[in-house]
């Protein structure tokens, strides 16, 4: 390895909240009793650059902070051993240290615009032109492990757990109103959520002619910045008149944004499978 500074950028999933965002930062070849500082900078043009810097002092101490113009914290942790300087931060988009152009938070899962250096002491170097290819872009992380469902508009996954589906809507661009998930069996039976930006949900099942509200059967209903929407039910939805277990049921699957069909599937299980 010849590099002297590396960063990685890592995805720390949460469901029902805005994702994690984790940088490392590590420097190489550092003798015991150099003074070292290796930074990595999120920028954007004619705003201050969002810095995050490792340093050690010839004594060994060390420190992690973030800066963007005049404002500083120290946030981060830090370490260094057998020659390798070590930092790391963990923040969110709530997060002081969040990047930031003027007074807004940057869109990281939308806006792909920023681009990223690297400095080794007085050198810095332009290591991506933008942002697209970290994976908190649009999402991008989910694709590792997971069954994503959706298009450049959204990206879609389910999950089970302790006898719930648990359902995260990304939505990757922007939308007036209404955001449709419609799922039909091939019975007929079909449920649907209408998802809203003001962050109300509402969700039924329809056979034929019997249609069931299953609004009381939605479980933490929450939408992030706009950009995250999650919720959970039962495996089983519905009352005496309809129900259906959900967790073994396949469908076929349409989404509408602002009443228009933007995308379809077939066969889609409300499950998480990379498979």
């Amino acid at each position: 390895n010849n590099n002297l500074v590396t960063a990685q950028f890592k995805v720390i999933p949460v469901f029902g909240d805005y994702d994690y965002l984790q940088i490392t930062l590590k420097g190489y070849n550092v003798a015991p009793d150099d003074e070292k500082t290796i930074k990595v900078s999120i920028d954007r043009p004619n705003y201050s650059s969002n810095v995050y810097t490792c340093y050690k002092s010839s004594i060994g101490t060390t420190n992690a902070k973030y800066t963007r113009g005049l404002i500083e914290s120290n946030s981060g942790f830090s370490y260094y051993i057998d020659g390798v300087l070590y930092c790391n931060w963990i923040f969110n988009f709530y997060d002081d240290i969040w990047p930031k152009y003027s007074t807004e938070r940057m869109d990281m899962i939308r806006d792909g615009s920023q681009s990223i250096r690297l400095y080794h002491g007085s050198k810095k170097v332009q290591v991506a032109e933008d942002t697209s290819q970290l994976p908190i872009y649009k999402a991008q992380y989910l694709k590792c492990c997971n069954k994503v469902h959706g298009n450049d508009a959204f990206s879609l996954t389910f999950d089970q757990i302790d006898k719930q589906i648990r359902y995260q809507i990304y939505y990757l661009r922007s939308f007036n109103t209404q955001f449709n998930l419609i799922f039909t069996r091939k019975d007929g039976v079909k449920l649907q959520y209408d998802c809203y930006l003001d962050s109300s949900l509402s969700s039924w099942m329809i056979n034929g002619s019997v249609e069931v509200y299953t609004n009381d059967q939605i479980i933490d209903p929450i939408l992030v910045n706009k950009e995250i929407h999650s919720w959970a039910t039962p495996f089983v939805l519905g009352d005496s008149r309809l129900s259906i277990d959900t967790s073994t049921s396949v469908f076929d699957l349409q989404v509408q944004v602002d009443n228009v069909l933007v995308y379809t599937e077939k066969g889609v299980e409300l499950k998480n499978s990379s498979y």
